[in-house]
């Protein structure tokens, strides 16, 4: 499933008080989902790195500690085993003692990535919510992580170092299985939280086959993660005062996703003469201009996601009007039936019900809407 769906289904498994469990390709944005998650819902996150955990870290190291003890009218001290608690679950008490938040998500990442004996006292504190003396409040809710073992279905071919987890332990979550996808990518691409550079949407959008390959054979494999690396490289190629040399941004790209994909990117940039359409201008003109007509029909359904994402985005920073609504849905008329339809429906499921109740205030945008569907 899609970063929506997944978001959508994680939210319904703790909701139900139930332990989801994210299994996908490294670098797709599991980790990206639960902060997602946890802004939109309010929690404050805490993630453990189970990777990073040897035995007993979690369970805490033993201490030894006096109490007094009363036996037969006689009072003194005596030795006990205490167990000093794992700066996280410390942290927890702090936050929640604090009033930073009234609610937890702990984050249990790379679940499958420790030794056995980890995972079963991760599964202590997942599952019974509770270890060597320490209780999790009732507050706290909790969400795991790993990536996918070769002995799953349609993962045969991966090759991640996994310790895969006993039947009895799996069958404690509820597994979710989240993938990349193009669109979702670019919506996210394109928001304050990506900032990902415009020409680097527009080479993805141009090889979507690009954005994950995880069955590639070069060494170096291309995540929507690593796109983000090569985003920040090309702004500083672009912006940088002293010009750096093509063959450095290359080998910064090779870098992140592998050289065959590299050399497609350095020929994009070095080619690039179709800018997209700008969504501003067409605001700040009023009109749909003869020329943007033409372009529209001879553009590529990425391209034209592309340009209506820009251009809603421009529309909630110019507050919405009802001037752009009505040349946004104007623009739409010249959109592939589809595309059209699928831009609407996301109106609806992507943007807050305030923004999307504009747009079903705006008589030109439920003519087109209806007309979709004629």
């Amino acid at each position: 499933m899609n970063f929506t769906e997944t978001l959508q289904t994680v939210e319904l498994i703790i909701k139900s008080g139930e332990v989801p469990l994210i299994i996908g390709e490294s670098g797709i944005g599991k980790t990206s989902l639960v902060k997602n998650f946890s802004d939109k819902y309010g929690y404050y996150l805490i993630t453990i790195d189970a990777n990073l955990l040897k035995e007993g870290e979690i369970g805490g190291l033993p201490t030894i500690d006096e109490i007094p003890w009363e036996n037969n009218g006689i009072t003194k001290n005596i030795k006990r085993t205490v167990y000093a608690a794992h700066t996280k679950l410390i942290e927890i008490n702090e936050v929640l003692r604090s009033n930073k938040a009234d609610k937890v998500l702990l984050f249990i990442d790379e679940i499958n990535r420790c030794e056995h004996t980890v995972q079963q006292e991760l599964m202590n504190l997942i599952l019974n919510r509770e270890i060597n003396g320490y209780v999790l409040p009732h507050n706290v809710r909790v969400a795991a992580a790993m990536n996918p073992s070769s002995r799953y279905d349609n993962f045969e071919n991966s090759e991640y170092q996994v310790v895969d987890m006993d039947p009895a332990q799996e069958d404690r979550f509820v597994w979710i299985y989240m993938d990349s996808d193009i669109k979702e990518w670019i919506k996210w691409a394109m928001s304050k939280e990506g900032d990902i550079h415009p020409h680097v949407i527009e080479f993805i959008s141009a090889f979507p086959e690009y954005l994950h390959t995880p069955d590639s054979r070069d060494s170096v494999k291309a995540t929507p993660r690593s796109w983000e690396r090569v985003s920040k490289a090309y702004k500083i190629f672009k912006t940088n005062e002293t010009p750096i040399p093509i063959n450095i941004l290359y080998n910064a790209v090779k870098g992140n996703v592998g050289s065959h994909i590299a050399q497609d990117f350095i020929s994009f940039i070095e080619s690039y003469k179709n800018p997209l359409i700008d969504a501003k201008e067409i605001l700040e003109l009023g009109m749909i201009a003869e020329n943007i007509k033409e372009r529209v029909s001879k553009e590529s359904h990425s391209r034209l996601f592309i340009l209506s994402k820009n251009m809603l985005n421009a529309i909630e920073d110019r507050n919405l009007r009802q001037e752009d609504i009505s040349l946004f849905s104007k623009l739409l008329r010249y959109y592939p039936l589809d595309l059209r339809i699928g831009i609407m429906k996301g109106i609806k499921n992507d943007y807050p019900i305030d923004f999307y109740n504009k747009f079903l205030d705006n008589e030109e945008f439920i003519e087109v809407f209806f007309e979709s569907y004629e």
